[in-house]
């Protein structure tokens, strides 16, 4: 992190902060004893950061802002994503290409492959190997892979759509090592829990992973002063409905078949836990630099 900027004690960074969001330079506003200050994640983003500064100084209020600045970084804004958010689409492209592989899990023996627990099929019935003989075997990576694999095009599209816009900004956050982390952490306690408490693999989905974004989303801002805001108060209650919803028979009703609920809550409460770790971290080390 570089620290680039401290606020007089009349100056509101919010606008400031607004518009370098705007422009994807991720920087966090941190109180210190002399007041707010600005800090960038990433040193390489200092020369847009301080060309948008030196415009927010001459006028904080000033409407053509944004528009002056769409071309302080010469790459696109897609481009730039990409730059910073690589381990979020290798993750989707991961997911995209096991949905292929698996026919949206209409493939049951492809399913096989990537499931917590390996099974054969028996004529009309599934045999399950029990979890333990297959980690005895070295098949570790199943405790992560039901993460990757989606039950029709809508169970997909809606969790790559959050793991896409919520993912990447955690990402360009807290950094890629910490990212990938953060992403085998909550799935696997989501696959693990949603197994040991149900007994059937026959489950996938991102939406563990989902659900431990928004709550470590949610968490950090109230955590750490200055963290930005990415999940809203009503986006909160939506998604607290949904995994309500989920306990009940509705989505069932709506041909939208079972969810995966523990995962779901695991999920959660998994990254409200992370979010109270990294908070931690983040204050004894990564404020200092």
């Amino acid at each position: 992190m570089l620290l680039i900027y401290e606020f007089a004690s009349n100056e509101d960074p919010a606008s400031l902060s607004k518009v370098l969001w705007k422009q994807g330079i991720s920087h966090r506003i941190l109180q210190s004893d002399h007041g707010n200050q600005l800090w960038l994640l990433d040193p390489k983003q200092s020369h847009g950061a301080m060309a948008i500064l030196e415009s927010w100084q001459h006028d904080p209020h000033a409407d053509f802002m944004v528009h002056d600045t769409q071309n302080v970084s010469k790459p696109s804004r897609l481009l730039a994503d990409w730059h910073m958010s690589p381990l979020t689409i290798a993750l989707l492209a991961a997911t995209f290409a096991v949905s292929v592989i698996t026919g949206l899990g209409e493939y049951l023996e492809n399913v096989g492959w990537f499931t917590i627990s390996s099974f054969e099929l028996l004529g009309n019935r599934i045999r399950f190997y029990p979890l333990e003989e297959v980690l005895a075997q070295g098949e570790y990576w199943r405790l992560f892979t039901p993460a990757l694999i989606h039950f029709g095009a809508a169970h997909l599209i809606f969790n790559a759509l959050w793991v896409w816009d919520l993912g990447r900004k955690v990402e360009r956050l807290i950094g890629s090592v910490a990212w990938l982390l953060f992403t085998l952490s909550v799935s696997v306690v989501s696959n693990v829990g949603q197994y040991l408490i149900n007994g059937s693999p026959l489950f996938g989905g991102l939406s563990g992973l989902v659900y431990g974004l928004v709550g470590f989303a949610w968490l950090m801002p109230i955590l750490v002063k200055g963290w930005p805001k990415i999940i809203s108060k009503p986006l909160m209650v939506f998604f607290t409905v949904w995994l309500v919803l989920g306990y009940t028979d509705v989505f069932a009703m709506l041909g939208l078949g079972n969810m995966a609920n523990e995962a779901h809550l695991i999920g959660l409460m998994s990254g409200l836990i992370l979010a109270g770790v990294y908070s931690l971290y983040f204050k004894v080390f990564k404020r200092q630099g």
